[in-house]
């Protein structure tokens, strides 16, 4: 199907998609934009990973990516959910104000937080009041590339879906187990009860990543870019880590200190 109109209802349904988290929270869905991650959740709809409501593209863009990428797997999508769009559209729905005139429309990956979904041995990674979108996107994609479990969402963090996180995790939503839970008490419980390690992250006063003891079930946990994990919720967890540094920097930015704990968890499994 073409749309070559700016009025087209779905058209204005797409760009409130990624504009408001008010329209993906009602409607249950999100929209990626960029032609790798797209061509990706392309890929993990093909697997049952994701289901896909729309694929959105430009003539133009098929064109610029062949050769480059699997471009078919849009031009292929089936027929009554696949819709060709001008370039003028494209650039009114995108957020990135230089659109790669590609995007993909799917349900939300997220699950509900339970004791019977957590893995006894499982490693996972849990975000607490997290903001920066660029930050979680780069996190998911860590934990998609380590293998982890699972990532949990608490402390009334940024909006899992929002655009700028899923164009930074590049296709790997759906390759992670998601859960959002805003209660972080109810989150370390859950852990503890399944048997899950519990692991703050905090500047100073922790254990030493360099000599801890990952083994087992075990979570990483992150807080707040700007403040960090608060006292009242590091202490709910059974241990405290720190990453010790040698420079003149006291703290490390939340993905990157992320991404170290990420690493040490997994490659001492």
């Amino acid at each position: 199907m073409v749309i070559s109109s700016r009025d087209n209802p779905k058209i204005k349904l797409f760009k409130k998609l990624l504009q408001s988290r008010k329209s993906r929270d009602e409607s249950g869905l999100f929209v990626a934009e960029g032609m790798r991650g797209c061509i990706d959740i392309i890929k993990c709809g093909e697997k049952g990973l994701v289901s896909i409501t729309a694929v959105l593209y430009t003539a133009e863009a098929i064109e610029r990516y062949r050769g480059q990428l699997p471009v078919g797997l849009a031009e292929n999508f089936d027929e009554s959910r696949r819709y060709v769009i001008t370039s003028e559209i494209a650039e009114k729905i995108s957020e990135t104000g230089s659109s790669q005139g590609i995007f993909v429309v799917a349900h939300k990956l997220d699950k509900k937080l339970s004791e019977g979904c957590i893995k006894h041995d499982g490693k996972y990674l849990v975000l607490c009041g997290i903001q920066d979108p660029g930050n979680l996107g780069t996190m998911l994609r860590t934990g998609d590339a380590l293998g982890i479990d699972g990532v949990i969402m608490t402390g009334n963090s940024v909006d899992l879906y929002n655009p700028k996180a899923v164009r930074s995790a590049v296709g790997s939503m759906p390759k992670i187990n998601l859960y959002v839970e805003n209660d972080f008490s109810r989150v370390i419980d859950i852990l503890k009860k399944v048997g899950i390690k519990t692991c703050a992250a905090v500047v100073r006063g922790g254990e030493s990543v360099c000599g801890f003891d990952f083994s087992g079930g075990c979570a990483v946990v992150i807080g707040n870019e700007g403040r960090g994990l608060s006292d009242e919720n590091a202490v709910l967890c059974d241990r405290k880590i720190t990453i010790e540094m040698k420079g003149s920097l006291d703290s490390l930015n939340a993905a990157t200190a992320g991404t170290i704990l990420l690493w040490e968890m997994c490659r001492r499994s």
